[in-house]
């Protein structure tokens, strides 16, 4: 059957509200722990000093409401829609500036394809972004361009000139790199209409000549005017030029190449987003104002179809392990406990931040030494093309929970200094420095945070424990630390080796160690595979606790040592073992000693799959979960 006038691709135009909904679904529910996460590590306060700090350089106007937009992603669904509100609102500009005939009307979701993708590429980058409100820059930058261009499209030959001084002159210290950009874009708008024969060529020419003097110019002007400016970045403040520096990578070496291997990929949607408007330019000079045929409505949507799936399919970062660690983030803060463990089943191979994360919250639950081993442990690798620290994902909030106040506090004060205060320093850092005492600074952070839309009534909360220090102590949120705090909290060099100072913390026990601090000693140990510290432990753990029964996992960590040491080093009496350690365990281990004699002389890693029946034992972390980066 052929194509009939009338059909299906005459409602083509129907096509990107489908999309633009569809997106706003899959950001709010999908994407949801990841767009709150993105509010977290941003923002805005209102205050004139922090406005003024914003209007300080360059950018400063598109950095301000940027700001102010991304902490919106506090409510996702909120947050989403606004951003997809404003992707959709780029489509209409770019349909109504460029005058696209209806049959062409997907070509004007090209710009807004490649802004979606310079956001969702992101992944870890997250964390290391140093520009305020980078999530809405470029997007905003393109909204005000087009607003521009509309209205040097409606101005003769010679007041465009005049247009272009103007807006590079006010633009750039409002919108920064973003401005010259545009600039360009003006002149190179005006120049293909020219040589398209649209109009005459004198007036278009100077349009491009003045614009490139204005954007080599201005800024020139302006630099002994804004003196926190790097020279070197004088034409590319705004635009990502720092973030996407070759020396975030150059000395990281990866396991596997499943990822980006240089930097300079993140580039290919900014250049995507150019190049776009580029030919948006081109395609208003040529004219093309005949009325589609159906066979051109879908060539166009066929292409732009595959253009966008391969576009988003590349450059949408969709990691398992980092979904999991936002969602897991965002339930810590909540005090959701038993979600935080059971998101560390979504995967098999979990990042150490899950398994850390899923450790924490069997502690809080109380039944860490019954189900630690219970759930997928391991190392994965992290995708991204840089060195990942758990210092900067997830140290504050692990370090806290574990009672390294100081620690929490200073990864705090260094992180801000490198990347600017942000609302989850800020939260870490008042609960830090409660727990130990520092009401003083505590207040600091409290009164900054009382600025916030969104994050007010959690500092009213916060207050009534500086106002009233002896509710710490009766709030279940802060037990864990309390408990854990029992030996004087001082700083060493963790190297950004997060697990690995905690676990060797562990091995000294201080002469008033809480009942919480031995277990946490004892799966310490038992994660190290450290048998001299794990005996010693629960020798204390006896003596001081008095259980009258051991957790499961404690029952296979005696029964496995004291089969590997066959009483060279430590002896136990029979009755000790019939007490407490149960017969399934007792028969457990038989079986497993006996199915590994049967493939005795293969590799351990060889011989892991044939024990997956036993994944959920101690006995199968001691001899299969190997080679942990502890990052």
């Amino acid at each position: 059957m052929g194509l009939k006038p009338g059909g299906l691709f005459n409602n083509l135009h129907a096509l990107p509200l489908f999309f633009f909904v569809g997106l706003w679904l899959v950001l709010s529910i999908y994407e949801s722990a990841l767009l709150f996460r993105i509010n977290e590590l941003s923002v805005f306060l209102f205050d004139g000093l922090f406005f003024k700090g914003m209007m300080s350089e360059p950018a400063g106007l598109l950095h301000y409401i940027s700001s102010f937009l991304v902490q919106f992603f506090y409510y996702p669904a909120l947050g989403a829609a606004i951003y997809v509100a404003l992707l959709y609102a780029v489509y209409r500009l770019v349909v109504k500036v460029f005058e696209i005939p209806q049959g062409y009307r997907l070509l004007a979701m090209l710009p807004v394809l490649a802004l979606l993708a310079s956001n969702t590429q992101l992944g870890y980058w997250i964390f290391y972004l140093k520009q305020p409100g980078y999530w809405y820059m470029a997007l905003l930058a393109t909204i005000f361009f087009l607003l521009a261009l509309w209205c040097y499209k409606s101005l003769n030959n010679v007041l465009r000139i005049v247009f272009i001084v103007i807006w590079c002159a006010v633009g750039y210290p409002l919108l920064g790199g973003y401005a010259l950009v545009a600039t360009l874009l003006m002149g190179c708008w005006s120049l293909v209409k020219a040589v398209a024969g649209r109009e005459k060529l004198i007036l278009p020419s100077v349009a491009v000549v003045v614009a490139v003097a204005a954007v080599l110019l201005v800024p020139q002007i302006y630099y002994n005017h804004y003196t926190s400016i790097c020279k070197e970045y004088l034409y590319g403040i705004g635009l990502p030029i720092e973030q996407w520096a070759q020396y975030y990578v150059a000395k990281v070496e990866h396991e596997t190449f499943s990822y980006w291997h240089t930097i300079v990929v993140y580039w290919i949607p900014f250049v995507l987003l150019l190049l776009s408007l580029i030919g948006l330019c081109v395609f208003v000079a040529l004219r093309v104002k005949s009325p589609a045929t159906e066979r051109r409505e879908y060539t166009v949507t066929v292409s732009v179809a595959a253009y966008a799936v391969i576009l988003l399919w590349v450059f949408w970062y969709n990691d398992t392990n980092f979904r999991i660690e936002n969602k897991q983030n965002n339930a810590m803060w909540k005090c959701e406990w038993r979600d935080v463990a059971e998101y560390a089943r979504e995967t098999e191979k979990p990042t150490r931040q899950i398994v850390l994360n899923k450790n924490i919250a069997l502690f809080k639950l109380g039944v860490a030494g019954n189900e630690m081993f219970s759930y997928p442990d391991g190392s994965s690798e992290i995708l991204a093309p840089m060195a990942v620290h758990l210092t900067q994902t997830g140290g504050k909030m692990i370090y806290f929970q574990y009672g390294k106040l100081n620690f929490s506090y200073r990864w705090c004060m260094e992180d801000a200094v490198e990347y600017g205060w942000r609302i989850e320093y800020l939260k870490h850092a008042v609960r830090s420095m409660l727990l130990s005492g520092e009401y003083r600074l505590a207040q600091r952070y409290v009164d900054i945070l009382k600025r916030t839309m969104f994050y007010r009534g959690w500092a009213e909360d916060m207050q009534a424990y500086i106002d009233n220090p002896s509710l710490i102590e009766k709030t279940n949120e802060f037990a864990m630390p309390l408990q854990l705090s029992c030996y004087p909290d001082e700083l060493g060099v963790d190297e950004s080796f997060v697990e690995a100072y905690l676990t060797g913390e562990f091995k000294y026990v201080p002469p008033q160690a809480t009942p919480l601090y031995l277990e946490v000693a004892l799966t310490s140990a038992m994660i190290r595979k450290d048998q001299k510290t794990f005996w010693y432990v629960l020798d204390r753990y006896f003596k001081e606790v008095k259980p009258t029964k051991l957790p499961r996992y404690y029952q296979e960590a005696v029964l496995l040592f004291l089969n590997i040491d066959k009483g060279n080093t430590v002896s136990v009496s029979p009755d000790f073992v019939d007490r407490f350690v149960s017969k399934s365990v007792q028969r457990k281990l038989d079986t497993f000693v006996a199915r590994t004699k049967k493939y005795k002389g293969m590799k351990e890693e060889d011989m892991a799959v044939y024990f997956q029946d036993y994944a959920d034992t101690y006995f199968y972390f001691f001899f299969f979960v190997r080679k942990i980066k502890t990052n």
